[in-house]
């Protein structure tokens, strides 16, 4: 283990969260010599993406799920289909060379991560059951 990245929030000139994370990933260096770098987190994905995907994304594709496939998913299964498929990190096993993949989790996605991310899943909406999905500020007209 080279490295472990765990945010947190400083009020009042103290940690407010993930104290205890980060307390036990320091445990997994116990012996070593380490670095400690403190800085600000990049900017995360908004209030608005995050409503877009679960607004429109998630529900298309559960839609589409059911209509194409006969399965009904719920937007828990659905967000973690996503996240398998396009949101994670490769892993590999020191000795066999194994790669497993580590499913991500969106939170922690700066505004154009979570934008790419959209992206990935609109164009397997469009490739998969030819589903258009309108984009955040896009107009549309029912007939």
């Amino acid at each position: 283990m080279n490295s472990i990245t765990i945010p947190s929030k400083v009020h009042n000139g103290t940690l407010v969260n993930n104290k205890g994370k980060i307390n036990n990933a320091i445990k997994h260096f116990e012996g070593k010599e380490i670095e400690i770098v403190v800085k600000q987190r990049k900017k995360l994905r908004s209030h608005s993406q995050n409503s877009y995907y679960f607004g429109v994304i998630i529900p298309l594709t559960i839609n589409a799920v059911s209509d194409e496939w006969g399965e009904i998913w719920d937007a828990h299964k659905t967000h973690d289909f996503y996240k398998t498929m396009f949101l994670y990190e490769e892993v590999t096993h020191y000795d066999t060379g194994e790669v497993i993949k580590i499913p991500k989790s969106s939170t922690d996605n700066s505004t154009i991560q979570q934008e790419q991310y959209h992206l990935k899943c609109i164009e397997f909406l469009k490739e998969w059951f030819n589903v258009y999905v309108p984009l955040p500020n896009e107009h549309l007209k029912l007939n």
